[in-house]
């Protein structure tokens, strides 16, 4: 007899359940990798441009002559926002050679921003990430809350950012620096 007998279909059966089942799970494991790489590309890209557009702001500052960015004649940069758990600046104001006050801090709600003349506080970057820490440091003096001009050379200011993610229900942390 050539038929098939009930325990051969429920042998089929089972060897198919495993099958199927193992392709679903590396098809979900793909796809929750996926979503991973795309959340990082778009964190590296966000803070790459939010750090490029500080770094590019931050190098046309120039004296304040008048005291009224700042506060004080001859400053280039102020560090504002001082944190005293970590003994760091969380922020930097300046004056532009067009005249713009400027400032670039970190929110009390874990968001960069910036303030450009008085206005409004924008976000730089998506409230979608937050930041645990940023730094501002002048010529790698964290002690330094102003910088002075002296002749022809441009204080140096490095930022820090020590941004938080939530990828797949992981919390990740990543740390840029310029």
């Amino acid at each position: 007899n050539k038929g098939v007998t009930l325990i051969e279909l429920v042998i089929v059966l089972a060897i198919f359940t495993i099958i199927i089942s193992a392709t679903v799970n590396i098809f979900i494991s793909v796809a929750k990798q996926q979503r991973r790489v795309l959340e990082e590309q778009e964190l590296s890209s966000q803070v790459s441009y939010a750090i490029e557009y500080i770094s590019r702001t931050t190098r046309t500052a120039v004296k304040d002559t008048t005291g009224g960015c700042l506060g004080s004649l001859g400053y280039i940069y102020l560090l504002t926002h001082y944190n005293l758990v970590s003994g760091f600046y969380g922020g930097v104001k300046f004056i532009t050679k067009d005249n713009n006050c400027w400032e670039f801090f970190l929110d009390t709600d874990g968001v960069l921003k910036e303030v450009k003349n008085g206005s409004q506080p924008q976000n730089i970057l998506s409230s979608k990430f937050k930041i645990k820490y940023n730094r501002f440091i002048i010529n790698g003096d964290k002690n330094l809350q102003q910088a002075i001009g002296n002749g022809l050379i441009q204080p140096r200011v490095t930022i820090s950012l020590d941004i938080q993610t939530e990828i797949n229900g992981d919390q990740q942390g990543k740390v840029f620096q310029t």
